[in-house]
């Protein structure tokens, strides 16, 4: 019978492949943290963000969130399309310490014990040191949407079904 002797982090010799070892074997899947998750959205959106610019250079790109979906870059003209007859009428609210712009349906917001909770898609663009509403086109502003969603992100029951919502801040 052949063993295969290993080293583990705290480099004993041992011949089992035990995921629960005493002796430090069992290693975390970097995989499972949550920053590789965020990262390779990150990588992925920045990808897309780079084809949208280069496809069509003077249009501004936005991101559409859905709760519990995700979200997803496009045009504004592409974001149009998903709101169709609501669009001009949305309102809009300053998020992420008034770095990002929130547009959404006020028919797909609800408000329980004086918090509001938005359950359908929202547009979410970028604003410039100027104060001005702009194309979401830096790193830095992809990550700061996630963060926003992933740190609002919540359930809200309603008729006793528990249905994704952003915690609208």
């Amino acid at each position: 019978m052949m063993m295969n002797f290993k080293k583990n982090q705290n480099n004993a010799v041992c011949s089992m492949d035990c995921k629960n070892c005493p002796n430090g074997a069992s290693q975390p899947n970097p995989m499972d943290d949550p920053m590789f998750e965020k990262s390779i959205a990150m990588l992925h959106n920045w990808v897309m963000l780079e084809a949208i610019r280069e496809d069509h250079p003077k249009e501004r790109i936005v991101m559409v969130i859905l709760p519990g979906a995700g979200g997803e870059l496009l045009t504004e003209d592409g974001s149009r399309d998903i709101f169709e007859d609501v669009y001009d009428e949305m309102e809009a609210d300053l998020v992420a310490d008034g770095e990002l712009l929130l547009h959404y349906d006020k028919s797909d917001v609800i408000e329980t014990d004086r918090t509001r909770y938005l359950l359908g898609a929202a547009e979410v663009s970028e604003i410039d040191q100027n104060g001005n509403e702009c194309s979401i086109n830096l790193f830095y502003a992809l990550e700061r949407t996630i963060d926003y969603v992933n740190e609002n992100l919540t359930v809200v029951s309603i008729g006793g079904e528990l249905v994704p919502a952003l915690r609208l801040i």
